[in-house]
């Protein structure tokens, strides 16, 4: 195998990877902006915070569905990157690769430096004090919506790319 196609064959893999990845992250992001997000917020926002406090704590450390969740964005950030590098390699879906391919790496930027990461973070452990609790009602549902449309958005453009390089598999 000559290595021109060795780095299509992987572009390939890579592209197949992180469509699911984001696939999967995007349909995160849209329930948790449906229903699990505005339950959150709702009770924080009812004076229910104990309930959020004893149950949620409770539940992330029992499941470790927090680890769950940041193995899918740790896998979309190292394979995004690396199809990203693959794409100015092969001079394919460059754009793409900058915005689809590192949508995790902008997703995090935008939640550490907000500064929602501390805030969730001190309310899910119920540690928040009332302007964090507030900081976090008020940010948590515009976030994460922005973050589905986000990642809608780029599972989309993947997806795009794909039937593009489909159609011209001729080139390979």
């Amino acid at each position: 195998m000559n290595r021109r196609n060795f780095f299509y064959k992987g572009h390939l893999i890579l592209w197949f990877v992180l469509t699911i990845l984001t696939g999967i992250l995007a349909g995160f992001l849209c329930s948790h902006s449906v229903m699990l997000g505005r339950y959150f917020t709702w009770l924080i926002n009812s004076g229910n915070y104990s309930v959020f406090v004893d149950t949620f704590s409770v539940f992330r450390k029992a499941t470790h569905a927090n680890v769950h969740y940041n193995l899918f964005l740790w896998a979309s950030l190292i394979i995004g990157f690396i199809w990203m590098v693959l794409c100015f390699i092969l001079r394919k879906n460059r754009i793409v690769g900058i915005i689809a391919g590192l949508s995790s790496l902008w997703v995090g930027f935008v939640f550490f430096s907000s500064g929602f990461a501390k805030a969730e973070e001190a309310v899910c452990s119920g540690t928040a004090d009332e302007a964090l609790k507030n900081f976090f009602a008020a940010w948590n549902l515009p976030l994460h919506i922005s973050f589905a449309v986000f990642y809608s958005i780029c599972f989309f453009l993947l997806l795009l790319s794909g039937i593009r390089w489909s159609k011209n598999k001729s080139d390979v």
